[in-house]
């Protein structure tokens, strides 16, 4: 059974004794023997689960219930583990430091500055605002000299580091709020004099009606500045910058004020400014373009809005026979061939057309671009068709595509004859019986009308549907 809180005190108050006295020889072995052998039977009757919540283990691992303050270094041979820790970049939890002093935890924030020897990130990435490609820096103190000029100390990155900012620099920071509604403010100044000893620039902010957002503020500790343009040094006027904010890549020249003029905009790729000079053009703002004064592109490939090639139609003249045409890429470009036939303008439609086979108008090789369908009327009897009072001939139809004869290829369904009389009933009946008579329309008495030598006229239509919506039609008129 452990000691009562009576007997602790009691074997305290002897220990104090022991420690405190100090006559020569009073403190005998008995009497240090004693006070030894009750610690000792004091420590073995204790529960081993209380003796576990009171002393932390060496010899294996234990859990301490409190926390635990160490006033000097904390060496771990074995690595450090917060958390519930789970080794993976995508699906892990907690946080740890292993032997080698790899660490892998879940967020970082760092208030001041982090250096690091090689950065390499995620493949998917992302650059919120905008990054510039100029001459940059970070403030680390704020002097005010007079109203709106500062004196800036700007933060050495390393020991020998110096800003490269110059006289007559054209310069902006932006400096986030963090508070809740994302908000930030920009300062913009003029550099007047710069100390590279010191790491330091004398600068004068804009007056509120030269910047861009009509309000302008001034420089702040920690605020990340970079060089637009130059007022008076023409070949520190130019920059790149890379902007989230207006979703393109944009190259400026000849800056000289925070306000840009439309002449400073000199290349742009994502969505275009409102410039004048676009003006009347059919652009889209929402989507992205390529604007630049001058390009030098060895193959410009056109595609349309579905990513499919826009070819280039290369007229090459007369169809010839042993000619090579085709619909693909010829040096760099995407072209596709036109030529003359039968005066017809065609364009190859397929990869590779078939050296020797001419374009017609049911080709799957070629398609018309030009050239209308036309049917004409003739009789085998030329105007001599009477034969006393009656009549006897052959009415042929002949379909043309341009200048090629393509009769032969016409089938019966595609031809619809008609007759137009005084009797209309009649004409019905007759139309019905000639339904499938082709090109060709034998003309006897029995197609007259009842009429006829009363009225002395009658007309035959012919309506031939080579393709779907490309009716050709040919009337001949009988008189007499």
């Amino acid at each position: 059974m452990a000691l009562n809180l009576a007997q602790k005190e009691q074997l305290l108050q002897r220990a104090t004794i022991v420690r405190q006295e100090t006559m020569e020889k009073a403190n005998t072995a008995q009497r240090v023997g004693s006070l030894f052998y009750d610690i000792i039977k004091f420590l073995g009757s204790m529960d081993e689960d209380e003796l576990n919540q009171m002393f932390l283990r060496k010899d294996r691992d234990d859990t301490a219930s409190g926390a635990i303050t160490f006033l000097k270094s904390v060496f771990a041979k074995a690595g450090i583990e917060v958390g519930e820790f789970v080794d993976s970049m995508t699906h892990g939890k907690g946080a740890a430091i292993d032997e080698s002093g790899n660490a892998q935890v879940e967020s970082m924030e760092v208030r001041s500055y982090m250096k690091v020897m090689e950065l390499i990130v995620n493949r998917l990435s992302a650059q919120e605002g905008e990054y510039s490609f100029t001459e940059s820096g970070t403030i680390e103190k704020v002097e005010q000299l007079y109203d709106n000029t500062y004196l800036l100390t700007l933060r050495k990155r390393w020991e020998y580091d110096f800003h490269a900012f110059a006289e007559g620099d054209v310069v902006y920071g932006s400096q986030n709020t963090l508070q809740a509604d994302g908000s930030y403010f920009t300062s913009w100044f003029r550099v007047l004099e710069t100390d590279q000893a010191a790491n330091t620039i004398t600068v004068v902010t804009y007056p509120d009606d030269e910047v861009p957002a009509g309000k302008n503020f001034a420089p702040v500790t920690s605020m990340l500045i970079n060089r637009r343009g130059n007022a008076i040094d023409g070949d520190r006027q130019a920059c790149w910058y890379i902007s989230s904010y207006e979703g393109c890549i944009m190259y400026l020249e000849g800056v000289t004020k925070p306000i840009l003029d439309e002449t400073n905009y000199y290349l742009s790729l994502g969505r275009p400014k409102h410039l004048s000079l676009f003006n009347g053009l059919p652009i889209n703002y929402s989507h992205p373009y390529l604007f630049a004064r001058g390009a030098i592109i060895q193959d410009l490939l056109r595609v349309d809005f579905k990513g499919n090639p826009v070819y280039e139609i290369m007229d090459v003249g007369l169809w010839e026979e042993d000619g090579e045409y085709l619909k693909g890429l010829l040096n760099g470009k995407y072209v596709q061939h036109q030529v003359w036939w039968n005066g017809v303008c065609w364009r190859c439609i397929v990869e590779k057309a078939t050296v020797g086979l001419a374009p017609v108008w049911n080709s799957t090789e070629w398609i018309a671009i030009t050239g209308n369908y036309t049917v004409s009327l003739n009789t085998v009897d030329g105007q001599h068709f009477f034969r006393g009072s009656d009549v006897y001939t052959t009415l042929v139809a002949t379909v043309k595509h341009g200048e090629a004869d393509i009769s032969s290829d016409v089938t019966p369904e595609q031809v619809q004859w008609s007759r137009i009389s005084t009797k209309p009933e009649e004409d019905l009946a007759w139309n019905i019986r000639h339904k499938d008579n082709g090109l060709t329309l034998p003309i006897t008495p029995a197609d007259l009308p009842s009429d006829f030598l009363t009225a002395r006229q009658v007309s035959y239509k012919v309506t031939v549907s080579v393709r779907p919506g490309s009716e050709a039609v040919a009337q001949f008129n009988f008189k007499l």
